[in-house]
């Protein structure tokens, strides 16, 4: 391949790298109350570290839709916070409680920050469906509005940042150096 057409592969490839999503589903974890109310689960390469006081894996079964094993706080209301040992640009869960428990509605306050412990995104509201955060995010923190409600933690998910374009085109200019030699 002469230097030219890598350079061309290598701007298609960089323009269409994507960012990988991983998901949490906690079925794995075992039901009960976690030793030292921390946890580490680790996808493509990234430790995410869940802590709460009584952090706790709860099985929900049939009477909430099975959505199987949930991560909670104890009494529910949190705040659970979740650090990554790298940045991510994305952080999402699904609230299986909300609009499933008595018509409950569930009002979740939700941080990300960033390495420097910056606030980087934030929201305040009804999680129906899921509580997303975005940015540059190292850590994020949810918690319960209001204290006599409660909410869980399904289906966590986050995304890796993609490599950057530059990178794969520097990646690309050395591998067409490296053939003509």
């Amino acid at each position: 391949m002469n230097m030219k057409a890598m350079c061309i592969f290598s701007a298609v490839v960089a323009g269409s790298a994507t960012a990988g999503v991983v998901d949490f589903d906690f079925e794995a974890q075992a039901i009960g109350t976690v030793a030292g109310e921390m946890m580490t689960l680790n996808s493509q390469g990234v430790d995410v570290t869940f802590s709460a006081t009584g952090l706790q894996i709860r099985d929900f079964g049939a009477s909430f839709g099975g959505a199987g094993h949930v991560l909670s706080s104890e009494n529910d209301s949190g705040p659970i916070t979740a650090e990554f040992s790298s940045g991510v640009n994305f952080v999402s869960f699904e609230n299986v409680i909300n609009g499933r428990y008595d018509s409950e509605v569930d009002m979740i306050d939700g941080w990300a920050y960033d390495a420097a412990d910056n606030l980087v995104d934030s929201f305040s509201g009804s999680t129906a469906d899921f509580a997303t955060l975005s940015g540059d995010i190292w850590r994020v923190v949810y918690q319960e509005t209001d204290p006599g409600a409660g909410f869980v933690m399904d289906n966590f998910s986050f995304r890796v940042p993609a490599p950057s374009a530059m990178a794969l085109l520097g990646m690309g200019g050395l591998m067409a150096s490296r053939r003509r030699r």
